[in-house]
């Protein structure tokens, strides 16, 4: 009988602490292109789950991260907040989006410090998520600390999502592809 209740107990805190998201509510739309796009406030479950994004499993899927990138980068997080601008429409989104949560769950990352804003062709939100943000390509990944912006991410690599990444993290010299 205590073998049991013990077995109960762990999978009932197992099941609390579970790290996985919900979904937020979400808003399709149909952009002037005529694909139907998210659109607003989003994160990695809405990704996951909407048939509009397909593209996100499957390249997710496929990804590996090197440990020792994951070793580099962990003592940078603390204090770390991102924001996602991004597009369910845009090419360079479905590339680097994937690979992006992909390095961010390879550091154990906390998904409750991301904010991820799905944009329309026109780079806006109904909710004007962007505005003071300048994003002009998408996707944009803005680095915050202490709620100051320490460098972004803009539309592709340098050299490689996980170079740009380690270079911002560790305050390094970086320029995105626009400055």
């Amino acid at each position: 009988m205590k073998n049991i209740f013990f077995t109960g107990l762990i999978i009932l805190l197992t099941g609390c602490s579970s790290k996985q998201q919900k979904p937020l509510p979400m808003k399709s739309v149909k952009a002037t292109s005529g694909e139907m796009i998210l659109l607003g406030k989003i994160n990695k479950a809405n990704l996951e789950v909407s048939t509009l994004t397909p593209w996100f499993n499957q390249d997710y899927q496929r990804i590996s991260i090197d440990a020792k990138w994951t070793e580099n980068v962990k003592p940078y997080l603390k204090g770390l907040r991102v924001k996602i601008f991004m597009g369910t429409w845009c090419e360079d989104s479905q590339r680097q989006i994937p690979h992006f949560f992909k390095l961010l769950e390879s550091l154990e990352f906390d998904q409750n410090h991301i904010e991820m804003y799905a944009m329309s062709e026109e780079k806006s939100t109904p909710e004007n998520f962007e505005k003071g943000w300048e994003i002009f390509n998408i996707p944009t990944i803005i680095f915050l600390k202490d709620g100051i912006e320490i460098n972004r991410f803009v539309e592709f690599p340098i050299i490689s999502l996980e170079s740009d990444i380690i270079k911002i993290i560790k305050r390094e010299h970086y320029s995105h592809s626009y400055n």
